[in-house]
């Protein structure tokens, strides 16, 4: 028996786990990358009055980036959970693609909302402000951020039908 349009609108989706997990692991992406291991910025390092050379100042830097991966540790987790709700309704989860596709909309839309809303509306950080143009790089990330949205979205809706050219109904966008 097939669901109807209001049963299969409340289950949860792979489509909102993809997205769930791409947000997350952006999320870790930057922070580990960019925060941690190049160490351009931290989370709060271009507000006014914050020295990031002053121990102090740093200390609530670290402590903005520890609040800033639970935040993306929860969604990662909760991600999970809705991918595992959704396989245990559905008879399989057989095109991986459309979840790495979501995954990489996910990731795109935190470039762009961190991107936009911390680099260019409240500027807290830059990307790269060490850089002789700062811009440039706060720019390549919102770039990056459409390209992963653009490229996600093409993936996903590859894995969109059967060989045969057929939908497949395991799924729901």
């Amino acid at each position: 028996m097939r669901a109807t349009e209001p049963e299969r609108a409340e289950r949860p989706s792979v489509k909102t786990a993809g997205i769930l997990l791409g947000l997350g692991l952006g999320g870790f992406v930057d922070g580990i990358l960019l925060h941690q291991i190049l160490q351009w910025h931290h989370m709060v390092s271009e507000v006014d009055g914050l020295a990031p050379n002053n121990v102090a100042d740093l200390r609530l830097n670290v402590v903005a980036d520890g609040l800033f991966h639970i935040l993306t540790w929860v969604l990662v987790f909760i991600g999970v959970l809705v991918l595992a709700e959704a396989s245990r309704s559905r008879r399989s989860i057989r095109p991986v693609r459309r979840l790495v596709g979501w995954m990489a909309v996910g990731w795109g839309v935190f470039n762009l909302v961190e991107g936009v809303l911390n680099h260019h509306i409240l500027q807290i950080h830059r990307v790269q402000p060490a850089a002789s143009n700062p811009l440039v790089y706060d720019l390549g990330f919102l770039v990056l951020g459409a390209l992963l949205v653009v490229g996600g979205l093409a993936i996903q809706r590859m894995g969109s039908s059967r060989p045969d050219g057929t939908a497949d109904g395991s799924l729901e966008r």
